[in-house]
């Protein structure tokens, strides 16, 4: 039998060339549209709980920080007080503290042992609640960049399987720590995605952009209570996050025209790219694992 090394034991090198590729792949923009129009479909079937945790940056990443601590057997509170999302200043520990704490309020994580008190060294597990959320998200993430590289495709079928799932966060995990300026926190896609339900207002732009276009994000029509019901936010927040968006030159409204910066959509097109090309690089080193 052959054994695979640890994924925390090999190197994750993702290049620049790499993520270049997939963006100048000529499916990319497709890709990008399926991925919006499925990522929308897949939150708005969530449940309020489900939808928490995964409805800004802060907290989907803390959701994904809790997948890689718990496939590396690492899953403490002081491990995710120290997980990436904490140590690169994306959250706070005060506001990882109030998730961990709602999490296991609701029922999305349990200490390993039942009953046990939450100190800084008692093991914690995902619920399968928590794992369905996250295997819904994983499995459009792979949707999509199976259209870009058919190495993927075999991992589809993987899905179901915790132990590929394991693997495969552990080696986003490790992509990701080896490359921190892979998803800068200062780049202006973070308009929309620090943001409660911002990631979802940014992918209903996407799927409301006309075909032909020059760039992923050039203009659409809108309604404040379109681009609400899509992120599952008040008309008050979706007014005041395009109102930052515009006096910070990155969006122009003029009636119900909207219309998007180049940088801002050049900034898109370098985050879904990445996220592609990171999906692609977990994947296959997760299935030669196998």
């Amino acid at each position: 039998m052959v054994h695979a090394t640890p994924a925390s034991q090999v190197p994750h090198p993702l290049s620049d060339a790499d993520i270049s590729a997939v963006r100048r792949h000529p499916g990319f923009r497709a890709a990008v549209e399926a991925y919006a129009a499925a990522n929308l479909a897949r939150y708005h079937a969530l449940g309020l709980v489900e939808r928490w945790m995964v409805s800004d940056m802060g907290r989907a990443s803390l959701s994904g920080a809790v997948v890689v601590l718990d496939a590396l057997g690492r899953l403490t509170p002081a491990t995710l007080m120290a997980s990436q999302p904490v140590a690169r200043g994306e959250v706070s520990r005060g506001r990882a503290r109030l998730y961990l704490q709602r999490a296991v309020a609701n029922g999305l994580i349990d200490p390993a042992e039942r009953g046990a008190p939450l100190r800084g060294d008692t093991a914690l597990s995902p619920t399968p609640r928590f794992q369905a959320v996250m295997t819904g998200i994983l499995k459009v993430a792979l949707e999509a960049a199976a259209t870009l590289a058919p190495e993927v495709a075999p991992a589809l079928g993987e899905i179901g399987r915790q132990e590929f799932v394991r693997r495969f966060a552990a080696h986003v995990g490790a992509i990701t720590a080896s490359r921190p300026d892979l998803f800068p926190l200062a780049s202006p896609v973070q308009l929309f995605q620090a943001r409660d339900g911002g990631t979802r207002l940014l992918e209903g732009l996407v799927v409301r952009q006309s075909p032909g276009r020059e760039r992923l994000l050039l203009s659409c029509a809108y309604s404040h209570s379109a681009l609400a019901r899509a992120s599952r936010c008040s008309r008050a927040h979706v007014i005041q996050l395009l109102q930052e968006g515009q006096a910070r030159g990155f969006l122009r409204l003029n009636g119900r025209a909207l219309t998007i910066a180049p940088e801002l959509s050049d900034d898109a097109e370098r985050y879904f790219a990445t996220h592609f090309a990171t999906a692609r690089t977990a994947t296959t080193r997760a299935l030669a694992e196998a």
